[in-house]
């Protein structure tokens, strides 16, 4: 299995997007209300850094997985412990998103259908993806799927200017001071991007210094577009609105009316958004399984995968009952320990220790 460049840009690009259309505009929100823009822009440049260090860590073990890299700079029984933490991530990230779309689908399309039905047949579609073809088959997915994905979200953001008003957005920070701003910032930036999944797909590239450059304008291209949704949802909405919408994004296309002619697109955002979906939870899917073959040395990760789901599965349906795993999204410790510790903590030293062994290597 192998990923090309531009592969992996629509790989990176779709699973950020689709994470920033769900979350971190509501985080932000209710922190910095009308400076939101600049609390995710903040963490996007955050964000940003996190993946330019986790590059490091990849050119740096270009032959080697996640699993195996991890053991050689910390260690068979250290690393083991770590990459645990990284698995725990995604299957979080897997079910905050399956969760969250089932909800969404639920919402605005399938009222009265229970919620296992739909992530049924949500896990089955990706579960048979990751089955028969694995990383090939979601990265071409991902290729095709990926330009009309991005560019409908784009040109969505703009097709309402007579609703906009940008006096929405004043004052700008005088109102909130860098206390709210940094708040905001620290409650969303965790979920914008996932930069941790790079460590487990460098692997699968056939160009190492092509993919790294694509792996940054994936990020880029999708924390410009979380900018850009900010602002237009605040000029359409206003803060007050914007920090109790369920899903943000998809609020702006009930607004847009062109000559009273073009109207109700949210027909045509909704298969993007699930599609989007599709992506991200093969993505982590496909990861997750992989990683888990290699740590448990159970050679066929394939049969990990469909384990793997229906784990999710019964997951997801327990903490729809429970209200303490349901509230994970401002868990304290997720927040101010985990996701600190998973995205800047643990990526910084391991690019330390493998900076240090080949100065040792090279002094040799």
């Amino acid at each position: 299995m192998k990923v090309s460049g531009y592969q992996m840009f629509w790989l990176v690009c779709i699973s950020s997007i689709i994470v920033v259309s769900y979350l971190p505009i509501h985080l932000a929100a209710e922190h910095a209300r009308q400076d939101c823009w600049i609390s995710i822009l903040l963490g996007g440049l955050v964000m940003m850094a996190s993946t330019w260090v986790m590059l490091r860590v990849c050119m740096q073990n270009k032959d080697k997985t996640l699993v195996v890299f991890m053991k050689d700079l910390l260690g068979t029984i250290i690393g083991k412990i770590i990459v645990t933490v990284y698995f725990l991530l995604w299957f979080l990230q897997m079910s905050t998103i399956a969760k969250g779309n089932a909800e969404f689908m639920n919402l605005v399309l399938m009222h009265n259908t229970p919620m296992i039905i739909i992530l049924l047949f949500m896990l089955s579609l990706s579960t048979y993806a990751v089955f028969r073809g694995g990383l090939t088959t979601i990265s071409r997915c991902a290729e095709v799927i990926g330009p009309i994905f991005v560019f409908t979200l784009f040109i969505q953001l703009f097709l309402n200017p007579q609703d906009m008003d940008i006096t929405r957005v004043l004052p700008i920070y005088s109102d909130s001071g860098w206390q709210q701003i940094l708040k905001g910032t620290f409650s969303s930036y965790s979920y914008m991007v996932d930069p941790s999944i790079i460590l487990m797909l460098f692997f699968f590239t056939e160009n190492k210094k092509t993919a790294a450059r694509a792996i940054l304008w994936g990020t880029a291209v999708s924390m410009i577009w979380g900018v850009l949704a900010a602002l237009a949802l605040l000029f359409v909405t206003g803060p007050d609105v914007a920090a109790h919408l369920v899903v943000p994004v998809y609020s702006l296309t009930k607004f847009v009316s062109i000559l009273n002619f073009i109207q109700n697109i949210d027909a045509l955002y909704i298969p993007l958004w699930v599609f989007g979906a599709f992506v991200k939870l093969a993505v982590c899917l496909f990861i997750l399984s992989y990683g888990l073959s290699e740590w448990t040395g159970i050679k066929n990760w394939k049969y990990i995968a469909c384990g793997v789901a229906l784990i999710l599965l019964s997951f997801i349906v327990y903490s729809s009952y429970n209200i303490q795993i349901s509230y994970t999204l401002k868990n304290k410790f997720l927040i101010s320990i985990f996701y600190p510790f998973v995205y800047i903590a643990i990526p910084l030293t391991l690019w330390l220790i493998g900076t240090i062994k080949k100065r040792r290597k090279v002094s040799a």
